[in-house]
């Protein structure tokens, strides 16, 4: 016996399971954060589906799903941390996945993270909402008066009537999550897949509040600007949720500099985003979390306000006014955003976290009880069969641009000069 028994249980619910690579940062920081000050207590994530529909963020150890309210106990935690964007009515939590609201209702999916209970009863014997924000549009929070509650951004703290406390975004703690050898590990992975270009690079974060801001088509022609600028350059275009598809992508620049802009596959996991960040001469980011990411890794880095400017770490600059000057100026700047004060508030509000945590078993316990092998192979089964139709849906791209360029103006008029160099070469020998 090792006395697991007896160790404190406590629940990390967020949203871990949507495919977003930030919300997999966040269930890492935590996990991480926390085990180091509390190592006597077991952590068990929790989210809406969790293994029921496993994501290749997760990295073979998916979230345990809500089970529907109607036939269900309390978790069976000895305490209840929810923590990221989860202030959301059901309609916005369905919109992230996309799912039915009325699947969302079944599970209690907004009943939890509004007023931490289960079938009127509460999730917990403790629960505590740390780092959170809203989801999207204006849901009630008046559930969370009086209730303990941490705010990851300041306007999440007027939104609930300034009696939350404010403990900032614990993506800003990412950097702790890699380790120099592993990042230049990853890099180096990434560029024998040709997904990573050797030599400088600009990174851009893309995702579909670019294209709705309208700032794509100034960033497009201050990022071609740039490369032109700089033969040396390149840039290196991602996602942080590649699970959600947008389209073309919206940064494609004209002419010969084409060849210079690198777009990461769909297939990348949280490690080979902060390996393309890492060591990159800066980084251009449209959400808090490609933000608040590469400011933890020390990269320079700015944003482009696509109406989420109160998510935003004060000390990041926002892009304004001529894309272009700006993104020059970040790229001469070669300084990283100043943090310290952040990071100094998120160890604290962390520290003091810890400390309310139960030093002791009391639940019955019912969350962890899934077989973690079970669920590993369930991962690995359903990310095989995702890379395989990922791999097909590539070959398919790659037959149709072959195609194309047979039937190209340009190839046309050089295959009869290209097939009688040959049959000159050939008379030669």
């Amino acid at each position: 016996m090792d006395g697991a028994a007896e160790r404190p249980l406590v629940g990390l619910f967020g949203a871990f399971d949507t495919g977003e690579l930030g919300e997999v940062a966040l269930r890492r920081v935590l996990e991480l954060e926390l085990s180091r000050r509390r190592p006597d207590i077991a952590l068990i994530p929790l989210a809406p589906f969790g293994a029921e529909r496993p994501i290749p963020g997760d990295e073979g150890r998916p979230a345990q799903p809500l089970p529907p309210t109607a036939n269900t106990d309390p978790l069976g935690v000895d305490a209840l941390i929810i923590s990221g964007d989860v202030l959301g009515d059901d309609e916005d939590w369905a919109g992230r996945y996309p799912a039915p609201g009325e699947e969302m209702a079944d599970r209690g999916v907004s009943t939890l993270a509004l007023t931490g209970t289960r079938g009127g009863r509460a999730a917990a014997p403790a629960v505590t909402w740390f780092a959170v924000g809203p989801v999207a549009g204006s849901a009630e929070v008046g559930g969370l008066a009086g209730k303990d509650v941490w705010a990851r951004y300041p306007a999440t703290q007027e939104l609930l009537g300034g009696t939350a406390v404010q403990s900032g975004d614990p993506l800003l703690l990412g950097g702790r999550l890699f380790s120099a050898d592993a990042l230049r590990r990853r890099a180096d992975l990434l560029r024998i897949c040709g997904a990573l270009p050797t030599g400088r690079r600009i990174v851009i974060e893309t995702a579909p509040s670019l294209a709705a801001s309208g700032s794509g088509e100034g960033l497009v022609d201050a990022v071609s600007a740039a490369l032109r600028a700089d033969p040396k350059l390149s840039a290196v275009v991602l996602r942080l949720d590649p699970t959600r598809r947008l389209g073309d992508s919206m940064i494609q620049v004209p002419g010969l500099i084409a060849e210079r802009v690198h777009h990461l596959p769909a297939w990348v996991g949280l490690n080979d985003i902060a390996a393309a960040m890492s060591g990159s001469a800066a980084v251009v980011a449209t959400s808090s979390a490609g933000a608040h990411l590469a400011a933890s890794l020390g990269v320079p880095v700015a944003v482009i306000d696509t109406g989420l400017g109160d998510r935003f770490e004060a000390a990041i600059p926002v892009l304004t006014g001529d894309p272009l000057s700006a993104i020059r100026e970040l790229l001469a700047g070669k300084h990283p955003v100043t943090i310290d004060k952040a990071i100094q508030t998120l160890d604290g509000a962390f520290a003091e976290l810890a400390e309310r945590l139960p030093r002791g078993a009391a639940s019955p316990r019912g969350a962890g009880d899934a077989d973690p092998v079970v669920s590993a192979l369930t991962i690995l089964q359903q990310r095989l069969v995702d890379e395989r139709t990922a791999l097909q849906a590539e070959l398919s791209r790659l037959q149709s641009e072959l195609d194309h360029l047979r039937g190209s103006p340009e190839h046309r008029i050089a295959r009869p000069i290209r097939e009688g160099y040959r049959r000159w070469q050939r008379r030669r020998t």
